[in-house]
């Protein structure tokens, strides 16, 4: 099985290090390991060149955001498998291996995710994600406690596994096509995929004894008023594009009761700006889910 690992980094010359030395002692290695620059200014590309002449390094005209930068390596891309990996991360040796056992055993599973640790590898950032019925996110099993022989089944299915580290089956792109770079600049673009995918009946899973190190969030502080102006507005993109009007009231239910027993005020005027976006733009994002992005 040939496996195609795809990097975006933007002014990531700090950072690229750590998930290109990784990956150059993993073992079984992937076919090829292809870095988007993603219109950097801080040398990213000169790096890479001179000290990974093995990489594949493809040079994006302009920031195209993390859909579109990943879509730019998935078209450079020939293996049958494309593993999307961001470059705050570092793959563990036999990272590789579950993910191709589990493709090979399941021709239905489509998308496959990792566990992903916090560094220090004591504590868990996701092992397949959750969509709520207003379209919040979260991680399974985030922040419980993770240990080296750990008892962990070969599978778990998940509406949507992130994009940090995800597997993707050529055949599923072939069908559904790429990532829709609508979700700008990042945020909901994995979840928005991996549910095209699961509609047109490929499988979504984790794989957990499939292990990477996640830096979380090198490039947008979480929870910052940014993150969550972003965050927002893409939300509410990916409940207009993937849901219908019964959906929309489930959606607007589920909001009222999270601010209800929540009350996270912080998030108050985030989301007021996402709300006034969605009439604005709700033509063009129903043309993308008319067009089956």
């Amino acid at each position: 099985m040939r496996f195609s690992i795809v990097i975006v980094s933007l002014n990531g010359r700090s950072r690229i290090a750590m998930p290109l030395d990784a990956l150059a002692a993993c073992t079984p290695r992937a076919a090829e390991v292809i870095v988007v620059d993603n219109g950097s200014h801080d040398g990213l590309s000169e790096f890479v060149a001179e000290r990974y002449p093995w990489v594949k390094l493809v040079r994006a005209p302009r920031n195209l955001g993390f859909a579109g930068g990943n879509n730019l390596g998935i078209v450079n891309a020939t293996g049958e498998v494309i593993v999307l990996l961001n470059d705050d991360t570092e793959p563990r040796v036999n990272w590789l291996a579950p993910i191709q056992e589990a493709l090979t055993q399941d021709r239905t599973l489509g998308i496959v995710g990792c566990s992903l640790l916090y560094p220090g590898a004591e504590k868990i950032q996701h092992r397949g994600g959750v969509i709520h019925a207003n379209g919040l996110t979260d991680h399974k099993e985030w922040n419980a406690e993770w240990k080296e022989d750990e008892d962990v089944p070969a599978r778990i299915d998940a509406p949507y596994v992130t994009g940090a580290a995800m597997a993707i089956r050529r055949a599923v792109i072939d069908r559904v096509g790429m990532l829709d770079a609508g979700y700008w600049p990042i945020y909901f673009e994995e979840v928005d995929f991996c549910e095209r995918a699961v509609r047109d009946h490929w499988g979504c899973a984790v794989v957990p004894r499939s292990i990477v190190i996640h830096h979380e969030s090198q490039t947008t502080v979480r929870f910052s008023a940014k993150f969550l102006k972003t965050y927002h507005r893409n939300r509410v993109r990916f409940l207009l594009k993937n849901r219908r009007l019964r959906g929309w009231i489930a959606a607007l239910r589920a909001e009222v009761r999270w601010f209800v027993q929540h009350r996270p005020w912080d998030q108050l005027w985030p989301c007021a700006l996402a709300y006034a976006w969605a009439p604005v733009h709700v033509a063009d994002v129903l043309r993308e889910r008319w067009k089956g992005r």
